[in-house]
Parts: C-alpha cells; sequence; structure tokens
C-alpha cells in the first residue's frame, strides 16, 4: 500500500472572501490529498495563526493589499518573523518591478490573479518540489522530447515542466517578451507572466538574462 502523507496547510492571506473561496476551491480539487487551505482576512490574523501554528503551514498565499498592511510592509514583517516559512504572493498586478520586487524581499513565487487555474497549480507544483526534493520523475511529466526540456534535464536532473511551461521557455530562450509569447500562444498576457514567474522559480533565477545564461 502506498505511504499516506498527511496533509500540510496552505494559508491563504487575502481581504477579498472571493478570492480566498476561489483559492480553496482549486487547492481542494486538485491537491485535495496534499494540502489543507487555512485562510487569514488581514495581517493581525495571519500572524496571530502563525504565532500558534507556524510549524503546520507549508506555504503562505500573500496579498499585498490588505485592509491593514500595504505594498511590501506585509512581506518584509512575515519575513522578519518568520524567515523560514515560504510566501508567495497572489496580486492583482501585472506589473514586471512587482514582481522583481517582492521576489527580492524573499518570495518563493508569485501569482497574478488574472491567471488561470493552470498558472495556479503550476506554481504549487514547483514551490512543493522546491521544497521537498521531489525528483520530478512522474507520470504527468511530459512524453515529447522538446529540446527546452532535454536541455533543462541535463541542467537541473529531475526537472519537471508542464508542456506550457516547456513551450514558454522554449520562446523566452527565442528572445521573445511576454506580449509576443502572449501573441504566439493564445494565452492572456498574466497567464505568460505566471508562467514565466514559475519558470523562473524551477531554475531559481531572477531574470530573463540569467535564464537564457543557464541554457548559453
Amino acid at each position: 500500500m502506498p505511504e499516506h502523507r498527511p496533509r500540510r496547510t496552505i494559508l491563504s492571506v487575502d481581504d477579498h472572501e472571493l478570492v480566498r473561496v476561489g483559492l480553496r476551491q482549486v487547492i481542494g480539487q486538485h491537491f485535495a490529498d496534499r494540502f489543507h487551505v487555512a485562510e487569514a482576512h488581514n495581517l493581525e490574523q495571519a500572524l496571530r495563526f502563525l504565532d500558534e501554528r507556524a510549524d503546520e503551514v507549508f506555504l503562505l498565499l500573500l496579498d499585498l493589499n490588505l485592509g491593514d498592511t500595504r505594498g511590501l510592509a506585509g512581506l518584509r514583517l512575515l519575513g522578519q518573523r518568520h524567515p523560514r516559512l515560504p510566501i508567495a504572493v497572489v496580486s492583482g498586478s501585472n506589473d514586471e518591478r512587482v514582481r522583481d520586487e517582492v521576489r527580492a524581499h524573499g518570495a518563493v513565487g508569485y501569482f497574478c490573479k488574472t491567471g488561470d487555474t493552470d498558472d495556479l497549480k503550476g506554481l504549487l507544483d514547483t514551490i512543493e518540489r522546491a521544497a521537498t526534493g521531489t525528483d520530478g520523475a512522474g507520470a504527468d511529466a511530459p512524453a515529447a522530447p522538446h529540446d527546452a526540456l532535454a536541455r533543462s534535464r541535463r541542467l537541473r536532473p529531475g526537472i519537471r515542466l508542464s508542456d506550457r511551461q516547456v513551450q514558454v521557455l522554449e520562446l523566452i530562450l527565442g528572445g521573445l517578451d511576454n506580449q509576443a509569447i502572449a501573441t504566439e500562444t493564445g494565452l492572456a498576457l498574466g497567464s505568460v507572466k505566471n508562467c514565466v514567474s514559475t519558470v523562473f522559480l524551477a531554475f531559481n533565477v531572477r531574470s530573463r538574462a540569467e535564464l537564457i545564461g543557464l541554457f548559453s
């Protein structure tokens, strides 16, 4: 019989109930055997939860603009109080500067609310593999011998990328910017930016130049 692993907690911190409900439903639908979702509607409530149960939390999903904090202040405070806690930012902004800033302040990922379910699934999968050291040699690894995928596995043995992530990676390596990738793939710009952020996370890089440098 397969080993049963207890579900870990994802703490969703957002002052919009519809966003929290949506995240809970997506995670429940696709990760019910792996994650349980706890919720907080502001930073104060999140900090109280963490004071009591931080050791249960695998990942915190943080909205930057809450009723009691704005911008990077909440991310900074959480990082100071719980430096080992992985935090991914969930934001309505598509601004590349915001993505760069939150990563510079320690966020492990970034998800734009205009993205889709596949974007969130890809982000959670990538964060989980990075945290657990899972080699990713699973049944849902792409079977097609993409050149970018083959090169990725030489650079990062055991890496697993979805078909969408491989496609976006190939276009990044081809020099396309996000708008051009959106046009080429038919994806919404927000989904492209989410996918690019997840690819950066998978390779532990912060920029296109750094990613391209790995493959040169």
